[in-house]
């Protein structure tokens, strides 16, 4: 009667050969050839980005206006809730800050220059 629970001596051969593999330690063969790594080398060579446009002020009273209040709504409101100045002052902050907001989105196919198409991209 055998022993089936010793292991077939060429499957510890093949496990001693797997465990070596794993840990580095063969011996012969070719050194592994150093790939190119496209990312390192473009990043190498260094990437400026262009200049950015300079930020203007919007060229109408009501897109101003319409920026103050989604910009000053939120700071009204804290500095209402902050200082104690009552609930009145926090409800004007954050209407005005939806106002502005809401107008904001209501204009914003005015401000893209006739003949540009931006597709389905982000426009800035």
């Amino acid at each position: 009667m055998s022993d089936s629970r010793r292991p077939d001596p060429s499957d510890e051969e093949a496990w001693d050969a797997i465990v070596a593999d794993l840990s580095g330690q063969l011996d012969g063969g070719t050194p592994p050839v150093e790939e190119y790594d496209y990312i390192d080398a473009y990043f190498d060579e260094g990437y400026t980005p262009p200049e950015p446009p300079p930020i203007t002020a919007p060229p109408d009273a009501i897109a101003r206006a319409a920026w103050a209040g989604a910009l000053g709504g939120p700071v009204v409101a804290l500095g209402g809730y902050v200082f104690g100045f009552g609930p009145l002052v926090g409800a004007v902050g954050i209407i005005v800050a939806i106002a502005g907001f809401a107008i904001l989105v209501a204009r914003r196919e005015r401000h893209v220059p006739p003949g540009e198409d931006h597709g389905d991209g982000a426009v800035v």
